[in-house]
């Protein structure tokens, strides 16, 4: 009998300090599924990234924003492309405030629309070296045709709009993805 109060005793005070860091190491990185889960947000907060993903009938897409670096790069199977681009900061939601809000648009249901919209248009310009835009976005596009999007404002671009993709993320944000006059 007592060396089963010493074990447990011992057993306690070697598991206690293992077991006080596990709560901070949930927090460097949380799962919140989105959207009766056609959409999913993964945040890593250490590394500053948000990847929202959607899989459903009507066409999936991958999303990977890298706060930190400040590029978003989308993955589109049915295209068989990523697209790279520079993060308006303006215009995305807050790293700190994208799993509130995205907690928030899943409550809603489908009832609210999209705050915002980035129109982006596909170059001619294909990236070469993806080892530059980290290694999420390497993995993400690795053997896939992958070309630089440029953000753009007002009718003054112009663009062929019947060949955008469209993009609801979260309904928080649309990121629209169009081929420029130029056929990419």
């Amino acid at each position: 009998m007592k060396f089963t109060i010493v074990t447990t005793v011992l057993l306690g005070l070697l598991l206690t300090p293992a077991l006080a860091d596990y709560p901070q190491n949930t927090q460097v990185s949380n799962r919140v599924t989105i959207v009766s889960g056609s959409q999913i947000l993964i945040i890593n907060r250490e590394w500053r990234v948000a990847i929202i993903e959607e899989r459903s009938t009507q066409g999936s897409w991958k999303t990977i924003w890298n706060y930190d670096t400040g590029f978003i790069a989308t993955k589109v199977p049915a295209e068989g492309a990523c697209f790279i681009s520079v993060m308006n900061r303006k215009e995305m939601p807050s790293f700190d405030a994208l799993p509130r809000l995205a907690e928030e648009t899943r409550n809603l249901k489908g009832q609210g629309q999209t705050t915002k919209e980035i129109t982006f248009v596909l170059m001619k310009r294909l990236v070469r070296d993806l080892n530059s835009y980290g290694p999420d976005i390497f993995a993400m596009c690795r053997g896939l045709t992958t070309y630089m999007a440029y953000e753009v404002h007002g009718p003054q671009y112009i663009y062929n709009q019947g060949s955008c993709i469209r993009l609801d993320v979260l309904q928080l944000l649309d990121l629209n993805y169009c081929h420029g006059n130029n056929k990419v």
